[in-house]
């Protein structure tokens, strides 16, 4: 038998590989996970990326590329694509952080950081830093661009000028990022928060608005980095323009934002949710409760309760709905609150609707009631359907006798009546305060144009729901498609647009949804176009065809 010998352990020996990582070290990993974690999120990548490149590609095709005189190589471009780039700067670092800060803290990602030794600094500097660089990576694509298509000139006698105010700007949008993440008291109020101050900015800054700026509006703007940015930006790009472009003005106006959101930032930080939002989630998602209590049921009096009728069931679906909505504070901005405000601030700056174009004023008013159906039907409703999913909701509907006809049919009627409130508010604001002139007598007649359209868009909404597999996906994808579709459809009123734009616009329902509303409004008299009301319905039936046929009840395989 062999014997078994026993050897004596050699003293351990500590690693000398093992130590401590450094500061350093510690703040590039965490920089490579804040990174990764903004790349995967889609809503990111379609405000950073596609959004300003969308505005960038549609802007040049309406105002041209021409030479600004016949004696000058200087384009029209020049002096758009800096928008462009501050755009890019903008959606990059404020709301990407302020929404991603927000759901770590919510799904207990930050709390779960405050137990290790990872110190505060390094966690919210890489956060920041990544936020930064999104938003460098979005401005340099936009000027790349640019260049390449637009032969915008780089100005390399401002260039160190560009290079700091850039720098100090993203760094101030990433900080107040982080603020309104404090401020906020759910990932969803601040994702909705921040982009709906970015939206706004960027039209009272001049980003994306067009025309002179009212007085009111530019007194307003001067007090935030956004139109420090921008104009001085354009300054530097000006080829005509003297000096280095430094603007003391600009950077102080920047660098008090930044000195007073990192107090706001430092003062509002959390660790973990507010007390109630905290959420704990299971292997499919869904929201795991507090203990429940089952309390007795012996005061209750037993009633015998008939089934309820169908209009009954549709009833409840719809009121359940329409709280739904309206406790959102992204879908309340989006659907109602920025179509009224963007038409009255386009109105403004038209000098009255009535008063200068009158066609063009009602097709402002018009595009807008068309922009609140698309949201709410293309991004917030299938959004709400695909999260119901996740959670279980549709799969437990699906045990019970309510039918899908009567779910989706509450959500339609919900729907159509947050159009009408909000077309209601368009269309009296203009008339009271810009001289909109409608034929009162076409209302039925855009009211029906209204239910064909807002059927046939949720149809597409619904298809959406249906294919992609999970809501971050569906609000990606369908805000991809309808920011850019918004400017081939007479959404967003520019003037007269190309004979191309026209037609690619013409082949989808949003386009023929705006033009019927004002064709139906029109002082003139109602009329509405035959080929509108066929295009409506064709998406309406083959759309709504294809959701039924592909669409689940439950997330699972």
């Amino acid at each position: 038998m062999t014997a078994l010998v026993t050897r004596a352990r050699a003293p351990f020996a500590r690693r000398t590989d093992e130590r401590r990582p450094t500061s350093l070290r510690l703040f590039t990993d965490q920089l490579g996970y804040a990174l990764r974690d903004l790349w995967r999120s889609r809503i990111a990548l379609v405000f950073t990326f596609a959004f300003p490149l969308t505005f960038l590609v549609v802007m040049g095709a309406l105002v041209g590329n021409d030479t600004v005189s016949a004696d000058s190589p200087v384009r029209v471009m020049q002096f758009v694509t800096p928008s462009a780039a501050v755009m890019g700067a903008l959606y990059g670092a404020f709301p990407t952080i302020a929404a991603s800060l927000a759901d770590a803290r919510e799904r207990g990602i930050l709390k779960r950081v405050h137990g290790t030794p990872l110190p505060l600094w390094i966690h919210l500097g890489a956060r920041t830093t990544a936020a930064v660089v999104f938003a460098l990576g979005s401005l340099a694509s936009m000027l790349l661009v640019g260049v390449v298509a637009y032969d915008v000139q780089i100005q390399w006698d401002t260039f160190a000028a560009t290079a700091v105010t850039v720098l100090a700007a993203v760094t101030c949008f990433a900080v107040a990022g982080v603020a309104v993440a404090g401020l906020a008291r759910s990932a969803t109020a601040a994702q909705a928060v921040s982009i709906a101050l970015a939206v706004l900015l960027s039209f009272v800054s001049g980003v994306t608005a067009y025309g002179e700026m009212p007085g009111w509006a530019d007194r307003i703007a001067r007090v935030f980095p956004l139109k420090a940015l921008n104009d001085s930006l354009q300054e530097q790009f000006d080829p005509f323009a003297s000096g280095a472009g430094w603007d003391l003005r600009a950077l102080a106006v920047i660098g008090a934002w930044v000195a007073g959101a990192a107090v706001v930032a430092r003062l509002t930080f959390r660790w973990d949710a507010p007390e109630g939002r905290a959420r704990r989630r299971t292997r499919h998602g869904v929201v795991a409760r507090s203990t429940l209590v089952a309390r007795p049921l012996g005061h209750v009096a037993s009633r015998v309760v008939g089934r309820p009728g169908w209009l009954s069931l549709v009833g409840d679906q719809t009121r359940w709905a329409t709280q739904s909505a309206l406790r959102d504070a992204g879908w309340v901005f989006f659907a109602i609150a920025m179509p009224v405000g963007l038409y009255a601030f386009n109105a403004s700056l038209m000098g009255g609707s009535g008063v200068a174009e009158p066609d063009l004023g009602l097709q402002a008013a018009a595009g807008m009631i068309a922009w609140s159906v698309v949201v709410t039907v293309v991004v917030n409703i299938p959004e709400a359907v695909a999260r119901a999913r996740e959670r279980g909701i549709l799969k437990r509907l699906h045990g019970t006798p309510l039918q899908i006809q009567t779910y989706f049919a509450g959500r339609l009627v919900s729907a159509l009546g947050l159009v009408l409130v909000t077309a209601a508010l368009i269309l009296v604001s203009g008339v009271l305060w810009f001289d909109l002139r409608v034929a009162w007598g076409g209302l039925p007649l855009a009211a029906g144009v209204l239910v064909l359209g807002t059927a046939s868009l949720a149809a597409c909404g619904l298809l959406l729901a249906s294919v992609l597999p999970s809501s971050k996906a569906v609000t990606a994808v369908g805000l991809g498609i309808i920011l850019p579709l918004a400017f081939f459809s007479d959404v967003f009123v520019f003037g007269v647009v190309p004979d191309w734009m026209e037609t690619v616009g013409s082949f989808f329902p949003l386009k023929h949804l705006a033009n019927s509303v004002a064709d139906a409004l029109a002082p003139a008299g109602p009329t509405v176009s035959w080929v509108s009301l066929v295009v409506m319905s064709a998406w309406l039936t083959g759309a709504g065809m294809l959701a039924r046929r592909l669409f689940r009840w439950s997330s699972e395989p």
